[in-house]
């Protein structure tokens, strides 16, 4: 997909979230309803069901909605909440703001750790990698699917650097990590993390520490990058 297109194909996203957003958030639709259906959301506002459905499961992994497959989907609150509270020694604060609290700190740990893994990775190693990242492919169009998997790659590097207590870190904020995870891909979409999955997936091929480390940190930045527009756009600045 072009530059431009991209642009215009996440605007139109943006664009139809917020208005969903506002519809919660001044009450217009309360508590406990089910907001209407994916085709008369289309038809109201002249966009695809891909689009709807993008949106929607954005308000869903900021804790607006949830959705019952087969049964629509309810209003739950009319204040996003996020799923990243429970990080300590955070306090509870808005949901957009752990967001960047939880990157900055993948930002420290990630770059570090892809240097260790480089150094001791193997080509078994590598191919599940490769894997992982053939499911974020297929699942590109699936939120949740595809932000498992994108948990899973860099919880792989993590086993790959072979120091426990790495991994045991990674593995105390799991919860932490895998619902930011999807809260990032619900903002962003896919396109990013795939075309820095790939690139990494190379330069591990090559054992290229320097760019290993280097990928890592632009990856982490476009994303903190990507939210921060996201907020701007909306007017949700972390305090």
């Amino acid at each position: 997909m072009k530059e431009e297109s991209r642009k215009k194909t996440t605007s139109l996203r943006t664009q139809i979230y917020s208005k969903l957003r506002t519809q919660i958030e001044d009450g217009s639709w309360e508590i406990g309803t089910k907001i209407p259906s994916e085709k008369l959301l289309c038809e109201e506002y002249g966009v695809s069901r891909i689009t709807i459905r993008s949106a929607i499961q954005q308000l869903e992994a900021l804790g607006f909605v949830h959705t019952h497959q087969g049964e629509g989907t309810t209003v739950v609150r009319h204040h996003a909440k996020g799923s990243v509270h429970s990080l300590n020694p955070l306090k509870p604060s808005d949901v957009q703001e752990d967001i960047i609290k939880v990157l900055e700190y993948r930002m420290i740990v990630e770059r570090g750790t892809i240097g260790l893994a480089v150094q001791r990775i193997t080509d078994e190693d590598i191919a599940q990698l490769e894997d992982i990242f053939n499911t974020m492919i297929t699942k590109h169009d699936e939120i949740t699917a595809f932000s498992k998997a994108d948990y899973q790659f860099h919880g792989k590097i993590a086993e790959f650097s072979g120091n426990p207590i790495l991994i045991q870190a990674n593995q105390a904020i799991e919860e932490v990590l895998s619902s930011t995870m999807q809260s990032i891909v619900s903002i962003l979409g896919c396109a990013l993390g795939i075309r820095y999955h790939r690139l990494l997936i190379a330069a591990l091929r090559k054992r290229d520490k320097a760019s290993c480390e280097q990928l890592m940190e632009e990856h982490i930045q476009a994303t903190i990058d990507g939210v921060r527009a996201f907020l701007d756009a909306n007017e949700l600045k972390p305090s």
